[in-house]
């Protein structure tokens, strides 16, 4: 065997299949990024590595000093396609190709992403999925290990929510699809290794699909550990995501922020971008995602971080909390592990306009003390805190 044939058959040994959702701009991308690193050594060439998922908004998905090529369920056409319609808003096909109608057709697509799985022929395969990358056809001989962001939330944990937004044509579809995908979802429970990013998350999966899950806090950027209290912060308020109606609640935030007349800064991006917009008072601004050094100092001197969804673990909240920034949030999912009186205050019932005016009031009212709430989110991460 020669020297080309030995490097080919070394690569080959240990070709690694990540599998994520979905390619986009959002946190669970940088904890995919992260798992990529860990399992990956240093002596690994990167040929030995492809990334699979269902729909991708770049063709190479940078880790480190390597592009890792991306191979989607969708046909290249398609996946632009829907890009294309996301980014520019054209009325009627930006009501068609939102990538979230893919959901009706999610198992033919990851039978499709799993054929090319398969012809990769990999000799592991490492999941992140926070919807639908756990549901892949399992290959015979071939350990896998799943990190588990969220089951898929809007058949299961958001059903009511999404139940409340859908209508017409879309809400029909939605209820006919439910059952079959809950059905369908239950089928993928079989892993070599399964972890959870929190107990919120591990419970799910244990009442669901019946397996047993230890938990794993997403790793945060050093950033944020190393970044100080700012001890006068600014006047405005600050939320980090996704822009969308749906379960992130942006349209509530949105309407809370036009009747206090406080300022915020949005930062994000996402398929309601511009209906979030053409609703935001004067107060408000967007911002699109910004360098993890200018997201640190715009959060650090924010007088609070706002967050009402419903999360399985929400990193920007667990960020501001180590800069000192207290939360407003709501009071389900993980965010109670990370949020107490001393840190933030969670709102209970999100239909309740008039009562989160009212709390947000004492919030915004209340002196926190930013450095003892920096080291109550060291303490409950597990970090060790000098005397």
């Amino acid at each position: 065997m020669g020297i080309d044939d030995t490097l080919y058959h070394d690569v080959a040994c240990m070709k690694k299949a990540f599998v994520h959702c979905w390619i986009m701009p959002w946190w669970a991308l940088e904890v995919f990024r992260d798992m990529i690193v860990q399992e990956i050594d240093d002596h690994q060439d990167p040929l030995g590595t492809k990334v699979f998922t269902l729909i991708s908004d770049r063709k190479y998905l940078q880790v480190g000093d390597h592009a890792l090529p991306i191979v989607t369920a969708l046909p290249s056409w398609l996946n632009q396609l829907f890009l294309f319609c996301t980014k520019k808003r054209c009325p009627l096909l930006s009501w068609l190709f939102d990538y979230r109608n893919l959901m009706f057709f999610y198992p033919m697509l990851m039978r499709r992403l799993s054929r090319k799985i398969k012809k990769y022929a990999p000799k592991q395969i490492i999941i992140s999925s926070f919807a639908i990358a756990k549901n892949i056809t399992p290959l015979s001989g071939v350990p896998m290990k799943l990190y588990l962001h969220s089951p898929m939330q809007y058949i299961w944990s958001h059903y009511d929510e999404y139940d409340k937004k859908l209508h017409g044509i879309k809400g029909f579809l939605f209820h006919y699809i439910v059952p079959k995908l809950r059905k369908w979802d239950k089928k993928f429970t079989k892993f070599d290794v399964i972890t959870a990013n929190s107990q919120y998350t591990a419970d799910l999966a244990k009442e669901l699909y019946h397996m047993k899950a230890k938990v794993q806090y997403p790793k945060l950027l050093n950033l944020y550990y190393e970044t100080p209290v700012a001890d006068q912060p600014l006047a405005y308020y600050v939320y980090v995501g996704r822009l969308v109606a749906f379960v992130k609640e942006c349209d509530l935030i949105i309407k809370l922020f036009n009747k206090i007349k406080k300022p915020l800064i949005m930062i994000g991006s996402g398929p309601d971008e511009e209906y979030l917009k053409s609703i935001a008072g004067d107060t408000i601004i967007f911002l699109w995602w910004k360098t993890p050094e200018d997201m640190v100092h715009i959060i650090q001197e924010a007088r609070g971080m706002i967050n009402l969804t419903k999360e399985s673990f929400w990193m920007n909240t667990a960020e501001a909390l180590l800069i000192g920034v207290p939360v407003f949030g709501y009071n389900a999912g993980a965010t109670p592990e990370l949020v107490d009186r001393d840190t933030g205050i969670l709102i209970d019932d999100k239909d309740d306009f008039p009562n989160i005016v009212e709390q947000f009031r004492k919030f915004d009212e209340k002196e926190w003390n930013r450095k003892q709430i920096a080291l109550h989110i060291r303490r409950k991460l597990g970090v060790k805190v000098g005397a």
